[in-house]
């Protein structure tokens, strides 16, 4: 007889549904994912105060057995290169909370994610690498123990948004982006936090949606679909799940976003640093 798992739901890898669109995430919920029928809610998000904040949305999701949070902290937030977004210092300041809100640090991951290496409008170079050992420092203090990192993806669409600003993209050469990744894994090794290529060529390929670590963390060690997700990039491991989401427009406004960011009429925010 076949078994029928329970699903892994995700919320979401195409738009910011937490930050800023917590009511039509919660009717998405009510409507389609009755909590009997889901395994883990695996939430995505740059913004996500709404978890510890908005009373509806705590409400719903704590009808379910597992919320497992991604949480993206680029050290960009409040720039013009992120102008939707908090910034690094305030999103440090929300981890206790949220981890407590989870129940168990090993269900938020962090995500430095991308790095880049821009030069900006005044002519000068930009990369936000440097917040990367500071960011890497709070999670140890709160024993969380794993990091996903990525670099910024010059896709066309990209090239041409960040063109719109005076800003353009700086291409690594291998060699540089071998000594800048020897770099981060040598520094968090030092710090004592374990880091993760998420769909990063020269990396081992590794899960961000990941049945098995669902599995254990479980609060009833429910087993989760251990299938290869379809229609993801090539080297993406995650395990399959149903994303709730679409690309609608964000206010999030990241300027190098894959996705389908809002554009303001002119730079935002304040310059880099």
């Amino acid at each position: 007889m076949k078994s029928h798992l329970l699903k892994v739901v995700s919320a979401s890898r195409r738009v910011e549904m937490v930050g800023f669109s917590p009511q039509k995430l919660i009717e998405i919920l009510r409507k389609k994912c009755p909590p009997l029928k889901v395994h883990s809610i695996v939430l995505w998000s740059k913004d996500p105060e709404n978890l510890i904040t908005h009373k509806a949305l705590q409400t719903i999701l704590r009808e379910y057995a597992q919320i497992f949070l991604h949480f993206t902290i680029s050290g960009m937030g409040g720039t013009f290169l992120e102008p939707g977004i908090p910034s690094c210092e305030k999103s440090l300041r929300l981890l206790p909370a949220i981890v407590n809100f989870v129940g168990d640090p090993q269900r938020v991951r962090i995500r430095f994610d991308p790095i880049v290496h821009l030069r900006l409008p005044d002519g000068s170079e930009y990369t936000n690498i440097d917040h990367f050992i500071p960011v890497a420092k709070k999670l140890v203090s709160l024993n969380l123990t794993h990091i996903s990192i990525s670099w910024m993806e010059a896709y066309p669409k990209v090239v041409r948004r960040l063109k719109k600003y005076g800003i353009q993209p700086i291409p690594l050469s291998n060699h540089q982006w071998k000594e800048e990744a020897a770099w981060i894994f040598r520094k968090a090794e030092e710090i004592g936090i374990n880091v993760l290529g998420c769909c990063v060529s020269g990396l081992p390929i590794s899960r961000c949606i990941d049945g098995e670590l669902l599995t254990a963390l479980h609060p009833q060690r429910s087993q989760a679909s251990l299938k290869k997700a379809k229609s993801q990039r090539v080297r993406c491991g995650c395990t399959e799940s149903w994303d709730i989401g679409w690309y609608t427009p964000c206010p999030g406004c990241c300027l190098y976003c894959y996705a389908n960011p809002v554009e303001p009429p002119r730079l935002i925010g304040t310059y880099p640093s």
